[in-house]
């Protein structure tokens, strides 16, 4: 709950291994899967993350669904895999986080 209610991970504060997660300190690729049409996570609170990152090692994929049709709608299927296969073979993978 903290995690949300007070917006832990962004102030700093959310240490799931008892060190907090840094995200300025992020230097390997992400990619920010969400869906157009989450009502439990909401696009602009999926989005956010895209502020805290490097532009450039920063990519998102919007899928036009729910959030749980992100992972089982056919409409996701014919898309997330290939969109996850084309990041991987496209993107530099070295850094650390």
């Amino acid at each position: 709950i903290d995690l949300y209610h007070r917006n832990d991970l962004v102030e700093g504060r959310f240490a799931p291994t008892g060190q907090p997660v840094d995200l300025a300190a992020i230097s390997v690729p992400v990619l920010n899967i969400f869906a157009t049409g989450d009502h439990i996570v909401p696009p602009p609170c999926s989005r956010a993350l895209g502020r805290f990152l490097a532009p450039h090692k920063y990519t998102e994929l919007a899928l036009p669904t729910g959030h749980v049709g992100t992972f089982i709608s056919a409409r996701s299927q014919t898309r997330l895999a290939p969109a996850i296969t084309d990041w991987l073979r496209r993107t530099d993978h070295t850094g650390a986080i």
